[in-house]
């Protein structure tokens, strides 16, 4: 009797093991939704993908009327995801043949990724990093596996994606791929000198150091000065404004949507404009240089 109770506690116990082996092959074969994994691709662990709270958008000092018609311009113009987010909560959010769980090629957000990467593992390794890594991408993620001793996607795994509470993302070496809501979530480290939800992710100071591009193509300039952008694939473009707290990130395939590619200030600025607490004019204003006007 002890001995067919053996047996039958190893069978099970085997069965198990062959649950948890088949379980972790299918967490490598597919992503999200049971997509198959693009060739070369490996899954991202995340947290609970949790983290990023949702608010009114009228409580965050958005004028519901602009807002709407920001939204309504994207979309007109074939946005696959519209995404605005202010003081760290989600207050406006539209999907256009994409959904929720869709994950978008990052592109720049990619490379800033990587790099954020590669501060936390100097911090943490004594990591030395070179001009020529930070302008090799691929020999920036391999000098982040040696130092840490594990792969990069393992070490972006504990050391970003999983603080983040992101959901698990795609990992490859032309780029990474991820929740349009993650993707805001790294908008919370660029915006707050690498903390996220009040936890220091990335070292202090670290994001002070990037070279932000301010430029941009368009009809007109940014309308608030501290307002920079990063470039995805196609027309996806990501703006933050450390001033307002705000980041907006529309995603777009360029042949879809050429008028979102073609000019990079006018949905940022229509955003930007619905904000009740903006400063009304630009530039100096007749009361600073004339006391009482």
């Amino acid at each position: 009797m002890l001995a067919r109770h053996g047996r039958l506690g190893l069978l099970l116990l085997s069965a198990g093991l062959a649950a948890i082996a088949g379980a972790w092959w299918l967490q490598r074969s597919f992503g999200p939704g049971g997509a198959a994994l693009p060739a070369g691709a490996v899954i991202v662990a995340g947290g609970d993908a949790g983290g990023l709270p949702r608010a009114d958008a009228t409580a965050e000092g958005f004028e519901r009327l602009p807002l709407q018609q920001a939204e309504a311009w994207a979309v007109a113009r074939h946005a696959r995801a519209l995404l605005v987010s202010r003081h760290g909560h989600l207050v406006s959010e539209h999907y256009g043949h994409a959904e929720r769980d869709s994950l978008f090629d990052g592109g720049e957000l990619g490379d800033t990724v990587l790099q954020l990467a590669a501060a936390i593992a100097q911090a943490r390794h004594g990591m030395v990093v070179t001009p020529e890594m930070q302008a090799d991408p691929g020999r920036l993620a391999a000098a982040i596996a040696a130092a840490s001793g594990r792969t990069y996607p393992q070490f972006l795994s504990r050391s970003i994606w999983q603080p983040l509470n992101a959901a698990p993302a795609q990992w490859s070496r032309s780029g990474m791929r991820a929740r349009g809501s993650d993707w805001l979530r790294v908008a919370e480290l660029l915006l707050h000198d690498g903390r996220f939800e009040g936890t220091q992710v990335v070292p202090a100071g670290v994001v002070q150091r990037f070279a932000h591009s301010r430029s941009a193509i368009g009809a007109e300039p940014f309308a608030d000065d501290s307002m920079y952008r990063l470039r995805g694939p196609g027309a996806t473009r990501l703006w933050l404004s450390p001033r307002f707290d705000l980041a907006i990130l529309c995603v777009a395939d360029a042949s879809e949507s050429p008028a979102l590619g073609a000019d990079e200030t006018r949905l940022p600025n229509m955003l930007v404009r619905a904000l009740r607490d903006r400063p009304r004019s630009g530039g100096t204003s007749l009361n600073d240089l004339v006391p009482g006007h």
